[in-house]
């Protein structure tokens, strides 16, 4: 009787949970289909979710875009440059050692391919793929000092991308300022830059 008791429990709480996970992706599909990108996409003559964006990674920490991501996503030109805006979450976790989710968005701009570059407010610029000496590490480091409008924003510059991204769900506003200031970032950054492969010097 008591295994049956215990059987019977577990079946409803895995009921319970499936339903649960069923609304929350049925919420996310219906999100999707309603987001703001779709309208914005027909603008600008770009695409919405659907397919493979051309470029890119869609996360900050620079996960490899394996497949079209399940989150929101918009992909449009900026001038000559293709832009693709995400929105997305992040996990953290808490003091009390539940793990929550923040809104969180993502905007980059194609680039040129070049070694990997990580500009972050208030610290030395980061060239990982090259040697701590490497002339073009110190060539960027000095075009910083001089373009310090271009240090206020985390960005990363990697495979053929440069994204940047902040806190909140991604607006009009600030997809088309962050994708202008990351263009900016790209066409004043020092010609050598691109002209180096990803892994030498």
């Amino acid at each position: 009787m008591q295994t049956l008791f215990t059987i019977g429990v577990l079946v409803v709480v895995a009921a319970v949970a499936a339903a649960i996970w069923w609304r929350s992706q049925r919420k996310a599909a219906a999100s999707r289909e309603n987001h703001w990108f779709k309208a914005f996409a027909a603008e600008r003559g770009g695409t919405f979710g659907s397919g493979m964006p051309s470029f890119g990674v869609f996360h900050p920490t620079g996960r490899p875009l394996t497949g079209a991501p399940d989150d929101p996503w918009v992909e449009f030109r900026l001038g000559d440059r293709p832009v693709l805006g995400i929105d997305t979450r992040e996990s953290y976790r808490h003091f009390d050692d539940h793990v929550y989710f923040r809104d969180l968005h993502v905007t980059q701009v194609r680039v040129p391919p070049g070694p990997e570059l990580r500009i972050v407010p208030g610290r030395p610029v980061s060239m990982p793929t090259l040697p701590p000496d490497s002339a073009l590490d110190a060539e960027v480091a000095r075009w910083l000092a001089a373009n310090p409008r271009f240090g206020q924003r985390e960005v990363v510059v990697e495979n053929g991308s440069a994204r940047t991204w902040g806190p909140g769900c991604a607006t009009r506003q600030s997809l088309t300022t962050e994708a202008q200031y990351l263009a900016d970032l790209a066409d004043h950054l020092p010609p050598a830059l691109w002209r180096v492969s990803g892994g030498a010097s």
